[in-house]
């Protein structure tokens, strides 16, 4: 087989919330502000925009820590079982995007790229049989590192042994687009499936 040219794809890579499934992080938000006769925003702006979650999704806390953290914040009385299930409860299908990655799975090594945490990660490869099709999985609890900082896509590079430029990346945030970019990876920013079947296309990888 001759080699590829440098820019061609060889390994696609996704990232996984609002690309694979959807997130809506106001769902928890909700549930634990009416337990503690709070607003939605205010428990956002207490967990998901501070260095608390940052702080779990990189594995500098136990998911015990992180949830003795939100007591902290929030006194309550409840239950890790009923905050695990509310943690999770952010999650619902995106159901078009099963036959982009059974098509695509077929073709490519498929790599997921994410921002996440244990008890999500545990909870999403549970429910989403389409996180069978993958390959490897790069995820910012275990590599210390989370996006957009450069070292969790230099842990990709290293896990696909594949030259940047061969690797494409799907995610639906702009600047961690333009920071994969940096690195050297294709990557394209998400906006819905019919599109991405457009560009996968277009690009020659479909």
């Amino acid at each position: 087989m001759p080699p590829r040219p440098t820019d061609t794809i060889a390994v696609v890579t996704f990232d996984l919330g609002n690309v694979l499934v959807k997130v809506d992080h106001l769902e928890f938000c909700r549930r634990l502000a009416a337990l503690a006769g709070t607003t939605p925003e205010a428990v956002f702006a207490a967990v998901f925009d501070s260095d608390l979650e940052p702080a779990y999704d990189t594995g500098r806390i136990s998911s015990q820590e992180f949830f003795a953290h939100i007591l902290a914040r929030f006194p309550v009385s409840l239950s890790f079982a009923q905050f695990q299930q509310w943690w999770n409860s952010i999650f619902s299908p995106m159901p078009e995007m099963g036959p982009v990655v059974a098509h695509l799975a077929g073709r490519y090594p498929l790599f997921l790229l994410s921002n996440t945490n244990a008890l999500h990660f545990q909870y999403i490869r549970a429910q989403y049989p389409l996180l069978a099709r993958f390959t490897r999985f790069i995820l910012s609890y275990e590599v210390g590192s989370r996006k957009p900082e450069p070292q969790i896509y230099r842990h990709l590079i290293q896990e696909a042994q594949t030259a940047p430029a061969q690797i494409l990346f799907i995610d639906d945030k702009l600047p961690f687009v333009q920071a994969a970019q940096e690195q050297g990876l294709q990557a394209w920013q998400f906006i819905d499936p019919p599109g991405l079947v457009q560009q996968l296309q277009a690009a020659g990888v479909w």
